[in-house]
């Protein structure tokens, strides 16, 4: 709360916040090849060790099965993710998105975090004996160990993608985020593994000055006034 000067009338200057929700679709960024990097910023988030990918384009003829078609949920993009992390800033082992710009984010009225509502996901390819996939949420930007952590495991098979609530599959809010990292472990060993994001659903949250009258300071200060 923050206190505004009183004169004739007392305010209190509260803080409020509402939620402006953000569907990621990547549908906008065009590749070349089939592939691209994700546009920095992308809605106020930086993504490290992502691509963004056109799974039904010709350059992915016997790359990719037609099994894994169906990563762009939204036609025609996805994002492809790894544990090949080359951001510094990061040191996460896998791949991570988080606020670009703190700053540049209060300078428009949004409050530098994030809640991750829901996405959509899979592991690449179908092998035994099938793969781990770790969701970690982060509210520092060098925090060591994640806030919040949701595991799936993806059984050998070719798979839909997987449409993930977090709030209703982890029983957990993921709110006041600054980034997610999530892994793909394959096998016993824990190798890295690429898998297919799309649909990201996050909630940024704009900061309003909301002025509101404090009736028994109003009082007072006419009894002042009388004085």
């Amino acid at each position: 709360m923050v206190y505004g000067s009183v004169s004739d009338s007392a305010v209190l200057n509260l803080l409020s916040t509402s939620p402006d929700d953000q569907f990621l679709q990547f549908d906008d960024i065009p590749t070349v090849l089939g592939l691209a990097n994700v546009t920095r910023p992308y809605h106020h988030l930086a993504f490290s060790a992502y691509n963004v990918f056109t799974p039904r384009d010709p350059a992915f003829k016997d790359r990719i099965t037609e099994h894994d078609f169906n990563c762009a949920v939204s036609s025609p993009n996805a994002l492809i993710g790894s544990r090949d992390n080359p951001d510094p800033k990061h040191r996460s082992k896998g791949a991570y998105f988080g606020i670009e710009n703190k700053t540049d984010m209060q300078q428009t009225g949004l409050l530098p975090y994030f809640t991750l509502l829901s996405f959509n996901i899979k592991p690449m390819d179908a092998p035994l004996p099938g793969t781990l996939v770790s969701v970690k949420g982060y509210r520092q930007e060098d925090e060591e160990q994640p806030h919040l952590e949701w595991r799936v495991d993806f059984p050998s098979g070719y798979h839909l993608p997987l449409a993930v609530k977090m709030q209703e599959y982890s029983r957990e809010k993921w709110e006041k985020l600054h980034g997610v990292e999530i892994v793909a472990d394959f096998g016993e060993d824990k190798l890295d593994w690429e898998f297919c994001l799309d649909d990201l659903e996050v909630q940024f949250f704009k900061a309003e000055n909301q002025e509101v009258g404090i009736p028994w300071l109003d009082q007072i200060i006419l009894e002042d006034h009388h004085v």
